[in-house]
């Protein structure tokens, strides 16, 4: 074998694949890679001896299970004395579809000793860091999701949405459930809206009727719905309809509570202000949402509304099925805010998106996306017919 090299490269592959299959459980797809450095086969047969075979061995070893081994879904690296990926980059190549991963009782420490496979196990559900220094470092969770944004099991632990029919809401009104009825017409009565399914419309329809009635009266209580993924940001647009007037607000508009806090892209141009504009997370999405002025939406008159909602795919991974919500509309700011000379009410018209990703193994909704535009008030005539 030593005086022939196809015949040292046969030897090697045979090892590989004889470990390999050892290894393997077909009943529930799991190749088991621990303690690889430890095992006696492999140090037996000379793959472990030297450094310059060590190195080669595991890029070797998925050639040979590229080849071999179709159906893997899962994959376990538990002690292995990984302090980054560089020994084992090749695993996002040969298993690209991989679901579950094991990294426990590794040496990993860094962010940056997991980048090799940033952007890589797109449909990654579940993964294992437990033993690794990294576990201690802030907004671990948040950082990791944010690697492998399609995990929905971390280190044991589900990642939870919120559950729609458990989003309790304290003293609903009769104008919640005339709100989510009456808003049905809207598409055949004045044509402005659009469902691409009755499904979509009767969950979004469902959503807003809870979503806005909390968003008006404690908005503490919508965090459920956001993950330290999600994102939210307001944009304030102060133009007003050339032919209304502040005699239509009852006032004149004041926009202080809302300038400090406006993302609008036209008006703040550099970087480090976009960016701290832009809230991720439950903690920063809270935060934000207090800033904003209390509101109040009448929901008693769904054709001060126009709504449309379709299929959005690929939110967190590349299978996923969510739903892209847009709500046109009008709210009022209660009157005796701060910095107001008027004791009126103002009213203002907004636009809303939401990016809505359903989670099928617990029936929550989560929040991906959320995007609120604050207009001057323009009323309801774009989308009333004449």
């Amino acid at each position: 074998m030593q005086t022939d090299p196809s015949n040292g490269t046969q030897g090697t592959i045979a090892v590989l694949r004889n470990f390999l299959m050892n290894r393997y459980n077909p009943q529930v797809q799991l190749l088991d890679l621990q303690n690889l450095y430890g095992d006696p086969y492999l140090l037996s047969n000379g793959l472990l001896s030297q450094d310059s075979t060590r190195s080669k061995m595991f890029p070797a070893m998925m050639k040979v299970a590229s080849m071999d081994l179709k159906n893997v879904e899962s994959v376990n690296l538990a002690g292995n004395n990984i302090s980054d990926l560089t020994a084992v980059t090749t695993l996002a190549a040969t298993f690209p579809h991989l679901k579950n991963l094991s990294l426990a009782n590794n040496e990993i420490s860094q962010w940056r000793h997991l980048d090799p496979w940033r952007h890589k196990f797109r449909e990654l559900r579940e993964l294992v860091l437990t033993g690794n220094p990294i576990t201690g470092l802030n907004n671990y969770r948040a950082e990791l999701l944010r690697r492998f944004p399609s995990l929905k099991m971390l280190d044991g632990q589900v990642i939870e949405g919120i559950n729609v029919p458990e989003f309790k809401i304290r003293g609903s009104s009769p104008a919640v459930n005339s709100f989510a009825a009456n808003i049905k017409k809207l598409p055949v009565s004045t044509k402005a809206g659009f469902f691409e399914t009755s499904e979509i419309q009767n969950i979004a329809m469902d959503f807003l009727g809870k979503f806005f009635q909390v968003y008006d009266s404690d908005r503490s209580q919508l965090m459920p719905l956001y993950d330290n993924l999600s994102l939210f940001s307001l944009s304030l647009n102060t133009g007003v309809p050339r032919d209304l007037t502040a005699r239509d607000n009852q006032g004149i508009q004041n926009w202080s509570s809302y300038i400090p806090i406006s993302r609008n892209l036209t008006r703040v141009t550099t970087s480090n202000t976009r960016q701290n504009r832009l809230a991720l997370g439950q903690e920063q999405i809270s935060q934000l949402l207090h800033k904003i002025p209390p509101s109040k939406h009448d929901l008693s008159a769904p054709e001060k509304f126009a709504i449309e909602a379709w299929t959005a795919r690929g939110l967190r991974a590349s299978d996923d099925a969510g739903i892209m919500l847009i709500v046109h509309g009008e709210f009022e700011e209660p009157p005796q805010q701060p910095g107001r000379a008027s004791a009126h009410s103002l009213k203002r018209s907004f636009d809303r998106t939401l990016l809505l990703l359903p989670v099928p193994a617990t029936g929550a909704i989560l929040v991906v996306s959320d995007l609120l535009a604050v207009r001057g008030w323009a009323g309801s005539r774009a989308w009333t017919p004449r």
